[in-house]
């Protein structure tokens, strides 16, 4: 599918550099165990629960006010709305370390 709209581009590369600096920072924390890796982690966490609100109601306006791109729309909320179960799997991840004390 051709993303034409300019906020659905832009939501969807906020979203994968979202997606890439969670998954980066879980890597981090799983392999190293550092604690501040964890604040860091947090501090991530609501920057990017914030810049996304943001991006997703600026979504919802855009799916109002372009509803004849409503295809395009739905498939940029969807991919953007899939953060939020990444995210909770990550936190769980980080509570419940399986590899605590596996790699160093």
């Amino acid at each position: 599918m051709k993303i034409i709209q300019s906020i659905n581009k832009n939501a969807l590369i906020i979203a994968t550099i979202s997606f890439l600096i969670g998954t980066i920072l879980l890597l981090l924390q799983l392999i190293i165990g550092w604690e501040q890796l964890i604040f860091i982690g947090i501090f991530y966490v609501l920057i990017a629960s914030a810049l996304n609100g943001i991006t997703f109601i600026g979504l919802l306006a855009n799916t109002i006010i372009n509803y004849h791109y409503y295809k395009e729309n739905l498939v940029t909320i969807s991919i953007c709305l899939l953060n939020i179960p990444i995210a909770i799997g990550y936190i769980s991840l980080v509570i419940n370390n399986p590899f605590h004390n596996t790699f160093l």
